[in-house]
């Protein structure tokens, strides 16, 4: 039996954000803030089922409103019209998967959010950074590393502590 494809992957998801963040500009982002009321109250609804989504939108909101008004232009525009088409994105139900199917309705909007705050995470990074706000409830928590294995990344870190052997010339 062949194996199946799926028709969607992350790259299709990260594609979009990419493409769709290039096209926003300052005045979709007020129509986006004058719809925050109701999108935050959407995202009560799935609260229970996606806590993380839930606090990666009110967070999203908070930082996209915050540069709307001028307070933090030092984070990147990148990082606002990201967060902005994740935003659009989640506040139309008829998107990839419609919303209205139980269970698995907003399931493209988690995976939406999931990548955007990806995208974005240097921007969020300094945002977090400035404003003395936590960071890791905005993302997955980190995979242990397998029994045996090196830590990640200590291997690098141990070769850049060692001064690098010298050839002798003869």
């Amino acid at each position: 039996m062949p194996k199946s494809t799926p028709l969607l992957n992350s790259a299709d998801f990260t594609s979009y954000l990419n493409e769709k963040s290039m096209q926003l500009a300052p005045g979709d982002v007020k129509t986006l803030l004058s719809q925050a009321a109701a999108i935050r109250r959407r995202a009560k609804d799935v609260g229970a089922d996606h806590p993380r989504m839930r606090r990666q939108i009110d967070f999203a909101l908070t930082l996209v409103a915050e540069h709307s008004k001028g307070r933090c232009p030092q984070i990147p525009y990148y990082t606002i019209a990201t967060l902005s088409v994740a935003l659009l994105y989640f506040s139309d139900p008829v998107d990839v998967i419609p919303d209205w199917i139980p269970g698995i309705g907003i399931t493209d909007d988690a995976i939406v959010f999931e990548l955007a705050f990806t995208m974005s995470r240097p921007g969020i990074e300094r945002y977090c950074a400035w404003k003395s706000l936590p960071i890791d409830d905005l993302y997955p928590p980190p995979k242990p590393a397998a029994k045996g294995s090196p830590r990640r990344g200590a291997k690098a870190t141990a070769a850049k502590r060692r001064p690098p052997e010298r050839k002798s010339r003869r």
